[in-house]
């Protein structure tokens, strides 16, 4: 995971690559936290490089949506991520993106 710098416009952009399972959320919970703390005008989470996610993903996604100001998630959402958005239903409840810019721009 990786946080982008600060372009002046408020976003929080957490770049999250490799495999997200009850094993491994640990930080990514930590820096969700750390952006409420900031009160950041806009938290943007990059989903692209997801190789493997299971529902601990979805449920801090949905979680950090009720939770923060104008959350979105960008993609492109790999096939893995798009399918268990779909299943769970959080897909029609998540605002998703094609991109980091166009999160920026929304």
């Amino acid at each position: 995971m990786t946080l982008l710098p600060d372009r002046g416009d408020g976003a929080l952009v957490l770049v999250l690559a490799g495999e997200f399972d009850s094993g491994t959320m640990a930080s990514f919970r930590r820096a969700l936290g750390d952006a409420r703390v900031a009160r950041a005008t806009r938290t943007i989470i990059d989903v692209s490089g997801v190789v493997y996610a299971d529902s601990c993903l979805i449920r801090l996604l949905v979680h950090a949506h009720h939770r923060l100001p104008r959350f979105m998630v960008a993609g492109p959402l790999p096939p893995q991520v798009r399918r268990l958005l779909e299943l769970s239903g959080a897909a029609a409840i998540l605002r998703i993106t094609p991109g980091i810019e166009a999160a920026r721009r929304a």
